[in-house]
């Protein structure tokens, strides 16, 4: 480089360097945190859009299809809308979780044993306060998971936002199941079967949205994201299961 190039770099960069009196010039504390944010986030630089191959998968053509994606990746003039949106899901699941009887645990529903028709109000809310404390659980589990294992600490109120979208999936499932109780239809074994084949869909469903929503928030690759979502629900399906026993 001729002098002048290099003076010229040397000038852009005045507010990130100074010079020691050894005559060289070194990161200022600016120029330091400037440097380590960039090798922070450079995971997210380098991955934060989908490469061709993966894009023309028709698995992930058919979950793109039913993935809100502007309600995950949203922009500062969209976080009132979107938090709106997530508020409207966290109170239909709450409801729902009430009407329906069920005990949440992460993106499973343990039925209550009792009769349901027969349960005093107190036990409704006590379901629909599960639900929501459980949202709070599940979401603190995910964000100590990227933690500790991939050491993303960042944006952590931006993905708290987007958290309740995951979630859409089993909230449908939620208001399937209340139409099918209050009509007896669950009561029919085929019924119930089917009733339990929409409930695993729509776990994939929230398992992949949990995947995306890591992807985009925490920057992580879609198989760091993946393994994150299916150590957290094979875990809790263990535990569901040995209740269950």
């Amino acid at each position: 480089m001729s002098t002048g190039t290099i003076y010229h770099h040397l000038d852009s960069l005045s507010q990130l360097i100074e010079q020691g009196k050894n005559k060289k010039y070194y990161l200022s504390d600016l120029g330091m945190h400037a440097y380590t944010s960039l090798k922070e986030n450079i995971e997210i630089i380098e991955s934060s859009k989908f490469s061709k191959g993966e894009f023309n998968s028709p698995l992930l053509k058919f979950l793109f299809a039913l993935t809100p994606i502007k309600f995950i990746s949203f922009e500062e003039k969209d976080k009132r809308y979107n938090t709106i949106i997530s508020a409207v899901i966290l109170i239909m699941g709450t409801i729902l979780c009430g009407l329906n009887g069920f005990y949440s645990f992460l993106l499973f529903f343990i039925k209550t044993p009792e009769d349901i028709y027969r349960l005093p109000l107190i036990s409704h809310v006590v379901f629909s306060i599960i639900f929501i404390v459980n949202f709070l659980i599940y979401f603190l589990l995910v964000e100590i998971f990227c933690r500790l294992f991939y050491r993303k600490k960042g944006n952590t109120f931006d993905f708290f936002l987007s958290f309740p979208i995951i979630l859409y999936p089993m909230v449908i499932y939620l208001l399937i199941h209340f139409i099918l109780l209050s009509t007896g239809l669950i009561q029919i074994t085929y019924i119930n079967f089917i009733d339990t084949v929409l409930l695993i869909f729509f776990q994939i469903l929230s398992l992949w949205l949990l995947t995306y929503n890591l992807k985009v928030s925490k920057g992580l690759k879609i198989e760091r994201g993946l393994i994150i979502a299916l150590l957290l629900h094979y875990g809790s399906f263990t535990i569901v299961l040995f209740l269950s026993i």
